[in-house]
């Protein structure tokens, strides 16, 4: 009986390490996949939200684009108080939550260039087509980099410079397609450009400056 099981043992084992063996991979491909449906939902509602609001201001003849802004912010701000309420989302750094400091100095500076982004944003296209929007939109990591080196928060490098200025000259090219492009359009959406720019380069700036650093990862 005694050989009986460890023959039995002896063929078992290999089996198990077979199954683990299989299981791990498994495992290994969730994040990738998230990772992709993440970015499939983003890249799929990112571009109907903008169809949206482009339909309310002028399908509907909407002519509040401030005010259509301040409803998907406030949502959004409803959807966030939801989920850490209900503690589904649990604050990492709860104590930054009630600081006054972090409050003056980090949250209301974003949030007000956040804002602004959003409704120069919406009111260019008042003046704009969607394409030509979402063209000129595409010099806003040009302008974030430009900060970004000016600021010295980070150092020059020649393959990111290529790729940005590659990104210009084909927004360049695209543009010089419109018929007519109003100023007025072209210089609120190049505000709201320069909004985001700043936005997310004082973002880096605040938030590694060491009160409102993130926890690192364990």
């Amino acid at each position: 009986v005694r050989s009986w099981r460890l023959r039995v043992g002896a063929i078992a084992q290999p089996r198990h390490s077979i199954l683990g063996m299989a299981a791990a991979p498994a495992a290994g491909l969730a994040g990738p996949l998230y990772a992709f449906a993440a970015c499939g939902g983003y890249m799929t509602l990112g571009p109907l939200l903008i169809l949206l609001n482009n339909h309310i201001l002028h399908g509907l003849h909407f002519p509040y684009p401030i005010a259509l802004s301040a409803l998907g912010v406030t949502f959004s701000a409803a959807c966030c108080r939801l989920l850490t309420l209900t503690r589904l989302v649990p604050l990492t750094r709860p104590e930054l939550a009630q600081s006054r400091a972090f409050f003056w100095r980090t949250t209301l500076p974003l949030a007000a260039l956040a804002a602004l982004t959003l409704a120069l944003g919406n009111a260019a296209y008042m003046h704009l087509t969607v394409g030509t929007c979402q063209i000129l939109k595409a010099l806003t990591p040009a302008i974030t980099l430009g900060l970004s080196y000016a600021l010295r928060l980070e150092e020059p490098r020649a393959p990111v410079v290529g790729c940005v200025l590659l990104m210009c000259c084909g927004t360049a090219v695209a543009a010089r397609g419109e018929i007519a492009l109003p100023r007025l359009g072209l210089l609120l959406q190049l505000s709201a450009n320069l909004a985001e720019a700043v936005r997310v380069v004082l973002a880096q700036r605040l938030l590694s400056a060491g009160g409102g650093a993130p926890p690192p990862p364990r």
